[in-house]
């Protein structure tokens, strides 16, 4: 009889005070596999790993499952819903592993099993993930449980120094009501002549950025987030401290007249989380209407590319909205192609949306 072919194999959720014990296990699958984290790196990880778990466990923000060999974890799968109204029905897989000797017996086929049914129970739509290119095994499972390939993410990570591109595959749980949304272009609002600096907002300048995304996301119908989903400038100066310390960069593109200052733009980038994908930055950059088409973007663009140059950035990664045919436009005028098309992605005004996912390589 094969080892560990008798004991009862256990799903369930991971309980808060077992994040320890989590990571723990996390380590030890690193070890074994070249296309997780790289051993050790759990360990960036460990502070705050229970609050986490408490938070997605009462938000249902999000699910750890454990396979569980008696008391031993030999396996794990993290799901993490969207932040927004509009996108909380997606689930990402961001996280999932499986003991060695214990691989080929139907247990990963069981976690997504458990994660499918949590998803669905909570009226998800949709589940997504990444996968490396060289990976069959799971490649296998996933088109297994359903899912299909999006797209190619070319050099998403470094494993011994050579490049591998990533497929991004998703699953659809229910089907979106609504006719697709149909690309339009909205024409620019009228600009008002005002001195502009580019600058970081300081934590107390939160009542800036606040008005700013209010006024963004009710002119238009091309983001996830809602106006009423805008932090309060208390929530807001945290996070801008908080973006401070987290080695990214955020600028604004701040007009001054006889009224006072005011925020007209903003963008912001920062390294992927894993130390294999720290070579690509995720980028986001939003204007006014009233600031379309005069330069700001272009400015903001710059600077964050420059940024990334620096801090060693090999490529640069974004998404929009498909129907928002100007910021795909400026996009691809940038330099940036489309990897990934996702189609009936979410809905908004009772449409359904299609997300692009976009790179740029940056040369040395």
């Amino acid at each position: 009889m094969p080892e560990h072919a008798t004991p009862d194999i256990v799903i369930r959720a991971a309980l808060p005070e077992e994040g320890g014990a989590l990571l723990e296990a996390v380590g030890r699958i690193d070890e074994e596999t070249e296309f997780l984290g790289k051993p050790g790196e759990y360990r960036r990880w460990r502070d705050g790993v229970e609050e986490r778990l408490a938070v997605m466990r009462d938000k249902r923000s999000g699910i750890y499952l454990l396979a569980l060999a008696g008391d031993e974890i030999i396996g794990f799968l993290g799901g993490f819903a969207g932040v927004f109204r509009r996108s909380g029905g997606i689930l990402y897989i961001g996280h999932v592993g499986l003991r060695r000797s214990w691989r080929g017996r139907g247990i990963g086929t069981r976690l997504f099993t458990a994660v499918e049914d949590w998803a669905r129970a909570g009226g998800a739509w949709r589940l997504e993930l990444r996968v490396d290119e060289a990976n069959e095994r799971g490649q296998a499972l996933y088109r297994k449980r359903g899912f299909v390939s999006e797209g190619r993410i070319a050099e998403a990570v470094f494993l011994d120094g050579k490049a591998h591109a990533h497929y991004w595959m998703a699953k659809t749980l229910r089907p979106l009501d609504g006719a697709d949304w149909r690309e339009i272009d909205v024409a620019p609002g009228r600009i008002e002549p005002a001195a502009l600096a580019f600058r970081p907002i300081r934590p107390e300048e939160a009542g800036l950025v606040c008005r700013w995304e209010r006024q963004l996301l009710a002119e238009t119908s091309f983001h996830l987030k809602e106006p009423e989903e805008v932090l309060t400038e208390t929530a807001m100066a945290q996070a801008l401290a908080d973006e401070q310390k987290a080695g990214r960069l955020a600028l604004a593109a701040v007009a001054r007249d006889r009224d006072g200052e005011r925020v007209v733009g903003y963008g912001s980038i920062a390294k992927e989380l894993g130390l294999r994908m720290q070579h690509d930055c995720l980028c986001t950059l939003s204007l006014l209407r009233t600031h379309w088409g005069v330069g700001i973007g272009r400015g903001l663009m710059a600077r964050l590319e420059e940024w990334a140059r620096e801090h060693g950035a090999r490529r640069l990664s974004t998404s929009l909205l498909a129907h928002n045919r100007r910021g795909l436009r400026f996009a691809q005028a940038q330099g940036f192609a489309i990897e990934v098309d996702s189609p009936r992605f979410a809905t908004i005004d009772r449409s359904v949306v299609r997300r692009l996912r976009l790179a740029k390589r940056l040369e040395a």
